[in-house]
């Protein structure tokens, strides 16, 4: 070459063992490991499912009579078992009390029109007041819920004081 090989250029086939050096004589020419997948949530085909933890009762009507164990008292289903009758089951938020709200459309709307640093700080609690219900966790759904409420109102009062603020200012700058 008289001058310097462009930077694109392939390496020389002749130097490729200073870029690769070869593989020491205890390696063995095993196949590399490809991605095995594992047992999924199903059994394999062919593979009877495993048996229940616990025994299985359908109620159909309140008048069929439960069936008895090998002892001879009746079975009782386990608790929160659904029979097939609406409102039978618990409330999904446990005794009676009710399902905090999540605020997200609120959160949603402040902070696109008001506030967008907490607009956004009270669109993850809303996040998280969903996530928690989704997961049964109440306490935790009532707490995010709550911070998801003060940043709503929070950032509703500002939008509205930065709004009104912006309107005198401009009426006092151009009638002063």
């Amino acid at each position: 070459f008289e001058e310097d090989p462009p930077p694109y250029s392939p390496p020389d086939p002749k130097s490729v063992h200073l870029l690769y050096p070869p593989f020491p004589a205890s390696f063995s020419q095993q196949v590399p490991v490809v991605y095995q997948p594992g047992p999924g949530p199903f059994p394999p085909q062919g593979v009877p499912p495993a048996p229940l933890p616990y025994a299985a009762v359908c109620i159909l009507r309140p008048d069929v009579v439960l069936p008895r164990s090998a002892a001879g008292s009746p079975l009782t289903p386990p608790p929160g078992f659904y029979d097939g009758q609406p409102g039978t089951g618990p409330s999904p938020a446990g005794h009676g009390q009710r399902l905090p709200k999540d605020y997200m459309m609120e959160s949603v709307l402040v902070t696109i029109f008001c506030c967008l640093l907490t607009g956004v700080i009270a669109l993850i609690y809303s996040h998280e007041t969903r996530a928690a219900l989704g997961r049964g966790d109440m306490a935790q759904a009532n707490v995010a819920s709550k911070k998801a409420q003060s940043l709503v109102l929070f950032s509703l009062l500002f939008g509205l004081f930065a709004s009104i603020s912006w309107v005198i200012y401009v009426l006092v700058a151009l009638y002063l």
